[in-house]
Formats: structure tokens, C-alpha cells, sequence
């Protein structure tokens, strides 16, 4: 074989792709990691929800064929894989969710590491969109503050300089206010200009964007219902025939698609939380907390977790006033000492595929989990039943 018909079938082994399918390519493996959140209890639900087990269908072709067999037809490859969407409900006021939300959010934009000590962030951006404006930064610089201090304590390293971490920390925290749906639709609109502009405006250009946080996304709803029902009043309405509801659902088809994009640009996880307005129902000795926006964001969603505040026992009947005013102070304690639980929401359930349905029961207690809330931050609580 001569060497330029060696050279030739060498050449034509070689794969040609461009940089933007290489860009993507990094993209996808950087986003593929087993823990995207560094929260195990919902790195393990969105494993579960985005690589279900085996379908029926492939389980018989592994059976049938065996993956020793060469004369086995070419399995088509799986489609992409949507990136993960999480929302949390909280069932009433008070349910925990804007705390584990600040805790999420102190695991993304600490580092890894730093000087030795190991603290086990994620080292990246976080984009806030504050719907409601009344998320709080001091809440969230006493729960880095807590989280770096018990990193500290568990290392072999006396002491690190917190203050400037945790300022360097807090500059990749990027914080909007919009007071509208369109507002917050053109911020949204807006974001990859912002964060991907040349000369940067902000410090975070060489983080990748780890979460994009929406705090109460049903902000807006009630205005967006009045706007669409003013769509279709006659006296009011350009065109009288419009559909209220279409009119509705396309501001959330349109929010659908603008974080679809924001994702596809950044590969980035997207938590929502939300209130919850119909009372907590059982599928099946199951949490259910039937939804009120639009179907279009319900398919958005990954996995949906409803927030709970764990019930502490009222006083008994027949207590006189003396009785109580003594237990006062212990029914206190124990109100503040009690954990919270997150569960797997499954109004929407029948949509899910078999596999996923399965898995989530086999999970330890159905893939629910307990925290409590301290003044130090958000702390597991595996000693629940």
C-alpha cells in the first residue's frame, strides 16, 4: 500500500465538525454532571427523572439480541435530553421553600475550595429573577457565612479570610426585579447580552451560569389574567374575537421558549418556586398539589416538589388558660425545631412515564426529604421517619 493511499484512508477516518459544534459538544459535558445542583437529595430526583430506567422496549431488545450479537439492527440515538427544571411549591406560607432556595443558591456561587479547605460549591453564577422583591441577601450572606464556617471546622485549617470570600462570592449573584410579565419577559430576553457582552459589565465572565432562580413565578398571574380578560371584553378589546385564555397561555408559551433558549445558550438549571393555592391532596397515599398555571409550564418542569412545614400537636382539649400559658414556651421550641419535608408532587404524575414512576417509588421514602431551619442555615434531617 503505497503512503498517499495510506494517507488517504487515514484522512477520511478523521471526523470534521465546527467550532460551534465543539463549543457544544463541551456544553453537554460539562452539563452532564451527576450532581448539577451539589444538593444530593435533588441531584438524586432529577437523575431519577432525566435517565429513567429502561424502557420495556429496550429491555426485550437487550433480551432478545444480547449486546454480544453484531448482527443486532442499529439502535436510533436518544433524543436531547432537556436540561433540568425544578419547581417548589410551597403548600401555605412559612413552607421552607425560599429557605432551601437560599441554600441552593449559597452551594452554586461558593467555590469548590479554597485554600484547603474543602466547602464543596459549585463555583458559579446565579441569576435571580426576584418577582415578589422580597428575597433577602443578608439571609443569604449568614447562610454561606454559617456553611464556610462549618467547612472550616471539618478541615484541617484554622482559620481563611470569610469576609473577602464570601464578597467575592456574592459579586457573581446577578439580581432582578421586573415588575411586570413584560418586564420580566424583557429582562429575560435581554440576559444573554448581558451576561455575554463584550466589554463584560459584571465580574462573572469567567464562571458558567449555574442556576437561573424565578422566585414566585405566579407574581404576575392575577394581572396577566385581568390583561387577558380585558382582551376580550368587547367594550375594551381591539379585536373582540380573541381568546382570553390564548391570549394567557401565549405570554407563557413565550416564557417557555425564552428560558429554553437561555438554556440551550448556557446549560444552566432553572428552580421556580411557587404558592400554592388549592390544599395539599393524597394520589394514592401520595403528595398532590394540583397546579393553576398554564399546561405549557407544567410539561416545562423536570421534577415538582411540594414544601410542607411539618405539623407540631395542638393543645388538648379541656386545657385551662394556666395549663397553656405554661406550655407556651415548650410548644414554641418545638414549633421552631420542626423539619420541614419535601416531597415529589404527583398531580401530574399520569404523565410521566412508567419507568420514572417506578423508580421514584423505590426511592428511599419516595424521594421526599427533611430539613430544618436555623439561624445557620438549611440542615438535613435524616433522622425523620
Amino acid at each position: 500500500m503505497s503512503v498517499v493511499v495510506l494517507g488517504a484512508e487515514l484522512l477520511g477516518e478523521v471526523k470534521e465538525e465546527g467550532l460551534d459544534e465543539l463549543l457544544l459538544s463541551l456544553q453537554e459535558l460539562q452539563s452532564s454532571s451527576d450532581e448539577p445542583l451539589g444538593f444530593p437529595p435533588l441531584d438524586t430526583l432529577l437523575n431519577v427523572f432525566q435517565n429513567p430506567p429502561q424502557t420495556r422496549q429496550q429491555q426485550r431488545y437487550h433480551t432478545q439480541f444480547g449486546e454480544w450479537s453484531t448482527q443486532s439492527p442499529a439502535v436510533p440515538p436518544p433524543k436531547d435530553k432537556p436540561l433540568p427544571v425544578i419547581e417548589l411549591t410551597g403548600s401555605s406560607a412559612c413552607s421552607g421553600k425560599t429557605q432551601l432556595l437560599y441554600h441552593l443558591i449559597s452551594l452554586s456561587l461558593l467555590p469548590p475550595k479554597h485554600q484547603d479547605v474543602l466547602i464543596r460549591g459549585k463555583g458559579s453564577a446565579v441569576v435571580l429573577c426576584d418577582l415578589s422583591s422580597k428575597f433577602s441577601v443578608l439571609r443569604l450572606h449568614d447562610i454561606m457565612h454559617n456553611h464556610v464556617l462549618s467547612a472550616i471546622e471539618h478541615s484541617t485549617i484554622s482559620e481563611i479570610p470569610i469576609a473577602s470570600l464570601l464578597s467575592d462570592s456574592l459579586t457573581h449573584l446577578h439580581i432582578f426585579r421586573p415588575h411586570s410579565t413584560t418586564s420580566f419577559l424583557s429582562t429575560l430576553s435581554f440576559l444573554p447580552k448581558y451576561l455575554l457582552g463584550q466589554p463584560p459589565s459584571h465580574f462573572s465572565t469567567n464562571r458558567p451560569l449555574g442556576l437561573l432562580i424565578i422566585n414566585n413565578i405566579s407574581t404576575f398571574l392575577w394581572q396577566d389574567r385581568l390583561d387577558a380578560d380585558e382582551e376580550t371584553d368587547p367594550s375594551t378589546s381591539k379585536d373582540p374575537v380573541k381568546s382570553g385564555s390564548n391570549f394567557f397561555s401565549q405570554r407563557y408559551r413565550t416564557l417557555v421558549s425564552t428560558l429554553r433558549e437561555i438554556q440551550r445558550t448556557f446549560s444552566c438549571v432553572i428552580v421556580a418556586t411557587n404558592r400554592g393555592l388549592a390544599p395539599v391532596m393524597s394520589v394514592s397515599g401520595r403528595r398532590a398539589l394540583s397546579s393553576y398555571l398554564p399546561p405549557i409550564w407544567n410539561s416545562f418542569c423536570t421534577v415538582k416538589l411540594v414544601t410542607e412545614r411539618n405539623r407540631v400537636r395542638k393543645f388538648g382539649p379541656g386545657l385551662s388558660i394556666e395549663e397553656a400559658s405554661k406550655e407556651a414556651w415548650q410548644r414554641w421550641e418545638a414549633v421552631e425545631r420542626s423539619p420541614f419535608t419535601v416531597s415529589v408532587n404527583w398531580a401530574d404524575s399520569e404523565d410521566w412515564k412508567e419507568e420514572v414512576r417506578e423508580a421514584v417509588r423505590k426511592l428511599e421514602v419516595q424521594g421526599s426529604f427533611f430539613f430544618c431551619v436555623t439561624d445557620e442555615g438549611v440542615m438535613l434531617d435524616v433522622n425523620e421517619d
